[in-house]
C-alpha cells in the first residue's frame, strides 16, 4: 500500500464514498465538522494524506490548524483493517508537510494508535437526553436573553467565548474569522444563538444547532454546540439557565426531540450540570498527542 500526500479534491467521489463507508461500519463520522468544513473547501491548504492499494482508497487523514496556529488537529477515514499501520506511516509523512505537533482525535474503538507515537491525552463525551427536558431552573429577573446579532454582538462573544475557554487547544483564542467561518455555515441560526445578559455586558451565550440530516428524516436532533459563561459572572446560575434556554429555543422553534452536546470527560463542572439536565454518555472519543522526534 502506498500512502501519498493528497488534497480532498484530488480525490474526487472516493473520498465521500470512503467517508461513508467508514461512517456505516464504525457507526461513527471518522471527520468532525471544523475538518470536513476545511475539506470541502476547495481553496484549503490544508494537508492530506491517502493511502491506496491499486487506485483503491482505504484510508485517509487530514490535518487543520489550531486557533493558536501551532498544533494542527489531525482526523482519519480508515477501512483498511489495519489503523495501526496507516498512522505510523501518516506520523512518518507530517514533518514532510511542516507539522512538528498534531493531536489525533479518534471517533472509534476500532483503532488503537501506536502508544510509541501517540500519546492518549483527553476524551471527549457525546452526551444525549430527549427534550423536552423536565427541569426548570429558578428564574433569573436580573437577566435579558436575546438572540445573536452579528454585527453588535460579535466581538463580545469573541471576548466571552477566549475568556471561558482560554487555554483550550480548539475553542480558545477565536479571532472574527474563526466566528465568521461558523456563522457562514449552512445550519447557523441567529436566534439559536441564545445570549444573556448582566448589567449591561454578555454575559454567557449557548450556541444551539440543528442537524440538518435529521430534519429531512423527520426525526430533529438539537445540539449544544457551545455554551460560555464569562469568568466574572461566574457562581450565578447562568450556565443552567442558558442551558435551559437553548434547549427550549430547540425543542419549542425548532421542534428538535432530542438534543445531544460533546463535553471534555475532564471537565467535571460541566458533566455534572449536564447529568443535572438530564443528559448522558452515549459515547466518547479519544484524543492522542503526537510531536515530532528530533
Amino acid at each position: 500500500m502506498l500512502l501519498r500526500p493528497a488534497a480532498p479534491n484530488e480525490l474526487g467521489t472516493r473520498l465521500a464514498e470512503l467517508i461513508i463507508r467508514v461512517e456505516q461500519e464504525q457507526s461513527a463520522p471518522p471527520f468532525g465538522e471544523v475538518l470536513m468544513s476545511a475539506m470541502q473547501d476547495t481553496a484549503t491548504k490544508s494537508p492530506g494524506f491517502a493511502w491506496e492499494e491499486e487506485g483503491r482508497l482505504l484510508s485517509y487523514a487530514f490535518a487543520s490548524v489550531n486557533p493558536d496556529g501551532r498544533v494542527w488537529t489531525l482526523e482519519i477515514a480508515d477501512s483498511s483493517g489495519q489503523g495501526e499501520r496507516f498512522l505510523e506511516a501518516v506520523a512518518e509523512g507530517l514533518p514532510t508537510v511542516g507539522i512538528d505537533e498534531a493531536v489525533l482525535w479518534l471517533h472509534t474503538s476500532a483503532i488503537e494508535p501506536p502508544p510509541s507515537l501517540f500519546t492518549h491525552e483527553r476524551d471527549l463525551y457525546r452526551m444525549g437526553t430527549d427534550l423536552p427536558i423536565p427541569v426548570v431552573p429558578e428564574p433569573l429577573p436580573e437577566v435579558k436573553l436575546t438572540g445573536f446579532n452579528v454585527e453588535r454582538d460579535a466581538e463580545a462573544l469573541i471576548a466571552v467565548n477566549n475568556r471561558a475557554f482560554e487555554g483550550h487547544p480548539e475553542q480558545g483564542n477565536w479571532s472574527r474569522d474563526d466566528l465568521e467561518r461558523r456563522v457562514s455555515l449552512p445550519w447557523f441560526d441567529p436566534e439559536g444563538v441564545r445570549i444573556a445578559w448582566l448589567d449591561g455586558r454578555l454575559a454567557a451565550f449557548h450556541w444551539t444547532k440543528i442537524h440538518e440530516q435529521s430534519e429531512s428524516a423527520g426525526e430533529v436532533l438539537g445540539e449544544i454546540y457551545v455554551l460560555a459563561v464569562d469568568p466574572a459572572f461566574h457562581q450565578r446560575g447562568l450556565g443552567r439557565a442558558i442551558a435551559w434556554d437553548g434547549l427550549e429555543y430547540l425543542y419549542r422553534e425548532r421542534q428538535a426531540k432530542r438534543a445531544i452536546l460533546y463535553v471534555d470527560a475532564a471537565n467535571l463542572s460541566a458533566v455534572n450540570l449536564y447529568r443535572k439536565l438530564g443528559f448522558q454518555v452515549e459515547h466518547t472519543d479519544r484524543a492522542y498527542r503526537w510531536r515530532k522526534v528530533s
